[in-house]
């Protein structure tokens, strides 16, 4: 049996709107994540989208067609590497990925989402080598014991508990599924996301219905 790496993302999304928006820059604050992403390729490298709702008096690039529903402007904006201001160009400036507002705040609505982990606690990665046992916890969490990641047994936190929330009476699904993709050398190998809260991606597709995750650290 191969060793897999586990995914646990833990985190969800971080989100902020900005409603009835009056200028072309849009600050990130504390709302969004805490802490606020640094770094002046965050957005660049898919750490997080920007869309606008679309609206007849906005003024659109040329990359952007058959408009309608949110419009992700991504490609037009640029954050600022310790502030997190994040600045749209104009379609007079970019004229192919820029957006220029109405001249009306009521008609700008924004939202930026995170799309990537960037924060501590945000995602766990375990090699399958590490699992020591599942246990079912309630009707509705099942528990996913590792070794630490300190690797020391005895220490302080020598277990690592990944707390899985599903579907009522589905431990045994869950467990039968997680089981399979452990067993399975030929079709699964390399990381296998077992739960992504960010991007809402829950493996295995069965009837457990993975809700979410949680990890605690704890001594044995």
């Amino acid at each position: 049996m191969r060793d897999k790496y586990l995914y646990f993302g833990l985190n969800v999304a971080g989100t902020e709107a900005f409603d009835n928006h009056a200028a072309q820059t849009l600050q990130l604050t504390t709302g969004f994540v805490n802490p606020i992403p640094v770094g002046v390729n965050y957005l660049a490298n898919g750490g997080a989208k920007v869309t606008v709702t679309y609206n007849a008096e906005h003024t659109y690039g040329t990359a952007y067609a058959g408009m309608t529903g949110e419009i992700d402007i991504t490609k037009g904006c640029t954050i600022h590497v310790t502030s997190a201001l994040i600045t749209i160009a104009t379609a007079a400036a970019d004229p192919v990925y820029g957006w220029t507002k109405s001249g009306t705040a009521n008609n700008n609505d924004l939202d930026v989402t995170q799309l990537k982990p960037y924060d501590t606690g945000d995602c766990f990665v375990y090699n399958s080598r590490y699992l020591r046992g599942m246990h079912y916890q309630t009707t509705t969490t099942t528990e996913l014991h590792f070794q630490g990641k300190t690797g020391d047994v005895g220490a302080l936190d020598d277990v690592d508990t990944i707390t899985v929330t599903h579907g009522a009476t589905k431990h045994k699904e869950f467990i039968g599924g997680l089981s399979d993709i452990l067993a399975d050398d030929k079709a699964v190998s390399g990381m296998v996301v077992v739960a992504d809260n960010m991007r809402g991606i829950f493996t295995p597709h069965d009837q457990a219905a993975i809700a979410s995750v949680a990890q605690t650290a704890t001594a044995s």
